[in-house]
């Protein structure tokens, strides 16, 4: 019912939502409110609600599930200044009874005593194990893949799912190893990728490095060139960061060169490039960096042992004099003797705070005070990794 990926009117983060042009038969009770009005209510609505109000008239449908009140919705929920929309997903390893669980993302900046409940997520689909890693965000479609298997899209907000086809198409295959992948939207083709790349070894024990991106539009997997034929740009294991519609991925060098280095794919063009890392980053030992995203902006964070953590932003994308170092935060000041900060935030909340995660935990850092706060959680605990999205009504069909 929603807007189709291969749709001139689906949805991009950069549109602006806009006037509805069409006469909306209400209910009796809503006779008397202007179009307009009715409009901007249900524009404010969660996912849930606006799908049990498609029932109230035929209008009413037809109105949620059009196109530019999908557009408009997404817009609104991604600019929410109360973010109110807004989700925590968070998966982790067995033996605990649920593999993945979600919660409120403002409940974890209440603070004053405030006791968020994280809700066990309920799949529309079943995986064995019940091991799941998110592979990326976008538009509030999560991609998973369950025990590193079969590949999902997933839209949580109206339980929405569609399994990808196997993106392996070869019989002599004995192992891979050295995953990267990244998932995002290409706004010039209205459509969602998905990026893998990993190492196999062949029966023959050849050793071979590939790249496939799926396109949702067309449904399937196609090979394409790696980054100047090199080993991949990142450790294993790690999800690009989708920004300003490209995935970037980041390695400290080795050698005399220690500064990082950060690759990146546009999405839409399917070229490999590079991104310059801040110039003015001060001298010292640091362990890999750290690639995140900071108020939609891309940021890195550096890690200098037993002395600080330190993220610089990037303003504007693409422009290298844009870094600005916007948090500095002495090793005194963390949380934890021996922190391990996985990615440089989450998202930035209500008052300036900043959702991170520090080791295994949600920590809420206040960035005029240097101090750490952890959010009070019922049914939650030790995790394996966790991600920010926010609702809306984008379809996979």
């Amino acid at each position: 019912m929603e807007a189709k990926p291969g749709s001139n009117s689906s949805i991009s983060d950069h549109h602006q939502p806009r006037r509805f042009r069409r006469r909306i038969e209400t209910p009796a009770a809503a006779e008397t409110l202007p179009e307009e009005i009715i409009e901007q209510i249900l524009l404010n609505l969660p996912v849930r609600s606006l799908l049990k109000f498609t029932s109230v008239s035929k209008s009413w449908r037809s109105l949620i599930s059009s196109n530019n009140f999908i557009e408009a919705h997404l817009e609104f929920s991604r600019k929410d200044p109360n973010f109110t929309h807004y989700r925590t997903i968070s998966t982790f390893l067995p033996p605990r009874n649920s593999s993945a669980k979600h919660c409120s993302f403002p409940s974890l900046f209440n603070g004053n005593g405030v006791v968020t409940d994280a809700v066990d997520v309920d799949f529309p689909f079943d995986f064995p194990k019940k091991i799941v890693r998110v592979m990326g965000i976008c538009n509030g479609l999560v991609c998973i893949a369950p025990n590193m298997g079969h590949w999902f899209l997933w839209n949580p907000s109206t339980r929405q799912y569609k399994q990808l086809p196997d993106e392996c198409d070869r019989t002599d295959v004995v192992v891979k190893y050295d995953f990267k992948y990244g998932f995002g939207f290409d706004e010039s083709t209205r459509d969602y990728k998905v990026l893998l790349a990993h190492s196999v070894l062949s029966k023959g024990n050849r050793y071979e490095t590939t790249v496939k991106i799926y396109s949702l539009r067309t449904d399937s997997w196609k090979r394409i060139k790696f980054f100047n034929g090199r080993r991949h740009p990142s450790d294993s294991g790690v999800s690009g960061i989708f920004v300003s519609g490209k995935i970037h991925w980041c390695k400290k060098n080795t050698g005399s060169n220690l500064k990082c280095h950060i690759v990146s794919f546009d999405i839409g063009s399917e070229v490999w490039g590079n991104v310059a890392e801040p110039s003015c980053v001060e001298s010292g030992s640091y362990d890999s960096p750290s690639l995140g995203v900071l108020d939609g902006c891309l940021c890195v964070l550096y890690d200098f042992t037993r002395s600080r953590i330190v993220v610089w932003v990037m303003k504007e994308y693409g422009v290298s004099e844009s870094w600005a170092k916007t948090v500095t935060v002495p090793y005194v000041h963390l949380p934890l003797s021996n922190p391990s900060i996985i990615r440089p935030s989450l998202c930035v909340g209500p008052k300036g705070e900043i959702l991170c995660m520090v080791g295994s935990t949600l920590m809420v850092y206040n960035p005029n005070d240097n101090r750490f706060r952890c959010p009070k959680m019922r049914n939650f605990g030790a995790f394996l990794e966790a991600h920010v999205y926010y609702e809306s009504l984008v379809s996979l069909v």
